[in-house]
């Protein structure tokens, strides 16, 4: 049974097997192995950077997952604080008495403070979540959109130096 070429794209019948035996063929011409060998190194350049992708993806994720977590550690202490104080009577309470001191070393306005560190773990959060969806290719349209934002504002805000894309594309 006569082989048929193995060059990308290319379905010539191969000759016949000589008296002398040998190697078969697996190229009906150079042009079509030549063909063959760039299409494979192109493949291999494609998922080397898929796999790149990939790394890229699960390392992002685990930022965003990091940053989670802080958000509901912060979260979850200033709850707890919260608990604590509402079980104290009323003249207990901080509003009362933990006012700004600087000559007793107490600042002012700890539910203000704490808020603030949480803001900040969110939108350290955020920044990852946008860099995690960044990370398999979605667009500043899409993300954006989920901001509530434009895209040249979402890109201004967001973009990173690690977000350009890597070289070979």
């Amino acid at each position: 049974m006569r082989q048929r070429c193995q060059g990308p794209g290319c379905a010539e019948l191969l000759p016949e097997a000589g008296v002398r035996g040998g190697r078969p063929r697996r190229y009906c011409s150079e042009r079509c192995r030549s063909s063959s060998r760039r299409f494979l190194a192109l493949l291999d350049r494609c998922l080397a950077r898929r796999g790149a992708r990939l790394e890229t993806m699960a390392e992002e994720r685990h930022l965003l997952r990091s940053a989670a977590y802080t958000v509901a550690n912060e979260a979850r202490g200033l709850a707890a604080v919260l608990d604590a104080e509402a079980g104290r009577p009323g003249w207990e309470q901080p509003a009362w008495w933990d006012r700004a001191r600087p000559e007793l070393g107490r600042p002012g306005a700890p539910y203000t403070r704490a808020a603030l560190e949480l803001l900040e773990a969110a939108h350290l959060a955020v920044a990852a979540a946008v860099a995690a969806d960044r990370a398999p290719g979605d667009g500043w349209a899409e993300i954006g959109a989920a901001l509530g934002v434009s895209e040249d504002t979402a890109a201004r805000r967001y973009r990173r130096a690690a977000d350009t894309p890597p070289p070979d594309r």
